[in-house]
């Protein structure tokens, strides 16, 4: 029984470590190369345009956005995607008064690997701040 106990034991961490998907933390330097770019009409709204597919293989199935006030979250929003083709690549983030009010937004953009995947076929691409995002002003690969 005890060494039953330990096989199961060792399975359990095992599959731990294939239900969390590999994480990209997104840098202003980074995420420009990857097909990520901004988009601010106004200090209101910012838009994240994210691509439809990475490495041709990787499309988009879901996007989860944290809002914050003064660093503590505020809200949480996830929205999934059925149908690639349909959606518009853009993350829209609205802020009550102006970004500059103390709000701030983390954002995930989970993808899906569509062909020789492997036992990794979930990646997410996070910004965890787009305030800081922002500031950084990188408009090029670099």
């Amino acid at each position: 029984m005890r060494n039953i106990l330990i096989i199961f034991y060792f399975f359990s961490f095992a599959s731990f470590a294939d239900m969390v998907p590999p994480d990209v933390e997104l840098t202003p330097k980074n995420a420009f190369c990857l097909g990520f770019t901004l988009e601010r009409p106004t200090d209101e709204f910012v838009g994240l345009n994210y691509p439809k597919v990475i490495e041709g293989k990787w499309t988009p199935v879901s996007t989860v956005v944290e809002y914050r006030l003064n660093e503590n979250p505020i809200f949480i929003t996830k929205t999934n995607f059925e149908k690639v083709n349909e959606l518009d690549a853009t993350v829209i983030l609205g802020f009550h008064e102006t970004i500059h009010s103390g709000g701030d937004a983390a954002v995930l953009i989970t993808y899906q690997c569509t062909s020789k995947c492997g036992t990794n076929y979930l990646k997410s691409y996070s910004v965890p701040s787009i305030v800081k995002y922002i500031e950084a002003n990188v408009k090029q690969c670099l």
